[in-house]
């Protein structure tokens, strides 16, 4: 804050576009503050005598500064500034002749004040430029605490680490990361974030962070932590490099508890296991005696057999599919590049298809579990020929974010098309009604999304979308 008067005669520079301007100003006063406004293209929100009534009115307005002109039969600038405390924080710029000593000080020592001499020649040039820059000043503090506030109220960690300094030490925590940690900032700040890490911590999830920060580039990690008190969790932690001009200062880390994510994906995990390991026990219990059924009922030569014969192998294609749906839906682990045109034909191969051709592109590379996408395909192909009567045609092509398998059959009502991919949904007598719920786990499972539509032939058409393609 500037303690003095400044009599330079400079023209004022306009750091704030426009100044709304409380004047606390004696009505006998030369000092007509709207003409001054007026004349520097600042506004005057309110006018008042420099008193308490008025000064306890100025918190209401839309005003960013208040200029005071003390009057000399009325309360001090000391006075009213107290007053004006009470309700509001604007800066306040001092305009006055004299003002004794130790009145000027205590009035300069308050938060957010300024003194201008009101008489040197050029005094009001002055005073346009100390109004003006102690307007843009409020306006970066408000806005610093607003920053502040919202970076602690918020709901993640935020942390940044200095790399120029020996062992990386954190010099700033957020209060979200003293709350998801138990550790106040002033016993996080200078410390690397190591403290965090115990001894179930993996290494490599911390030799690839450590690896980041060497090659100065971001990482996404969740990594084993442990609470002040010792409780572990998991910590989902993005770091990204900060640099001043081509070298590298600082790391910013940003924290967020998934305990209850992780929990919920080892849960699925071996819920998934379980169901896998109930399908294999549930085929094996099956299938062996339907294989002994299947060898008597061989032996006999009576058409009176053909009944069970025809359930017991609709009773083989239940098993058959319900194995596939429990393993198919396992979420994938890794993908490979895959030709679409490859895995398209090998799948047709695999399908007893009569009169129907298929047209797939050669040139097109999909990120997929390979054997899952032939299984998508069989279950497709499988589908046209069993159901799209009068099909000719089938057609895979690819699409920005996926690709499309479509016939040229009578396609799927539309009324139809959200109940195609329900387990058990069939309109087939003789089918098992899994191989559509099949496609669809298995686009789960890649985290795709696959929808029926209409082709350009009236056919049916499903479009996978979320998928890595190359072309």
């Amino acid at each position: 804050m500037t303690t003095g008067p400044d009599t330079s005669d400079g023209t004022a520079e306009d750091t704030v576009d426009e100044v709304d301007i409380a004047a606390l100003v004696p009505a006998t006063d030369a000092f007509d503050v709207r003409a001054f406004a007026a004349e520097r293209g600042c506004n005057v929100v309110h006018a008042g005598d420099p008193d308490y009534s008025e000064a306890a009115r100025v918190a209401a307005t839309a005003a960013t500064v208040i200029v005071l002109v003390p009057d000399p039969e009325g309360p001090s600038a000391l006075a009213v500034l107290d007053a004006l405390r009470e309700r509001s924080t604007l800066p306040v710029v001092l305009y006055a002749d004299t003002v004794a000593t130790d009145e000027l000080a205590a009035f300069l020592d308050a938060e957010a004040t300024d003194y201008v001499r009101k008489h040197p020649e050029g005094s009001e040039l002055v005073l346009e430029k100390r109004l003006r820059t102690a307007a843009e000043h409020a306006t970066l503090v408000e806005s610093h605490g607003l920053l502040e506030r919202a970076v602690d109220q918020a709901d993640i960690g935020i942390t940044i680490a200095d790399t120029r300094t020996d062992d990386e030490p954190l010099i700033y925590v957020n209060e979200g990361f003293a709350r998801m940690t138990g550790y106040p900032v002033d016993e996080a700040v200078g410390r690397n974030c190591r403290f965090l890490q115990g001894e179930e911590t993996d290494p490599e999830t911390v030799a690839t962070l450590r690896a980041a920060i060497e090659n100065e580039e971001s990482a996404s990690v969740d990594i084993r932590n442990y609470r002040k008190d010792g409780t572990p969790f998991w910590n989902h932690l993005d770091i990204s490099p900060i640099f001043d001009d081509d070298e590298l200062t600082h790391y910013f880390g940003f924290q967020r508890d998934v305990t209850e994510r992780k929990r919920l994906q080892d849960e699925l995990h071996e819920q998934n296991e379980r169901l896998s390991d109930f399908a294999s026990v549930l085929s094996h219990d099956l299938r062996n005696p339907l294989a002994v059924a299947q060898g008597q009922l061989d032996a006999v030569d009576d058409a009176d057999v053909a009944a069970a014969e025809e359930a017991l192998a609709r009773m083989d294609s239940l098993i058959t599919d319900v194995l596939a749906l429990a393993r198919e839906g396992e979420v994938v682990e890794a993908t490979e590049r895959v030709s679409l045109g490859e895995v398209g034909t090998y799948a047709w191969s695999m399908v007893e298809i009569d009169g129907l051709e298929l047209d797939v592109p050669a040139d097109v590379v999909v990120q997929a579990d390979r054997e899952r996408l032939v299984s998508v395909l069989e279950n497709l192909f499988r589908n046209v020929a069993e159901h799209a009567h009068g099909a000719s045609t089938v057609t895979v092509t690819a699409v920005e974010d996926g690709f499309v398998v479509a016939d040229d059959g009578p396609g799927i009502p539309e009324g139809e098309r959200d109940s195609a991919f329900d387990r058990g949904h069939t309109t087939d007598p003789d089918g098992t009604g899994f191989g559509l719920a099949i496609v669809a786990a298995i686009a789960d499972a890649h985290d795709w999304t696959v929808s029926v539509e209409e082709s350009a032939d009236g056919g049916a058409a499903f479009a996978f979308h979320g998928v890595d393609v190359e072309r």
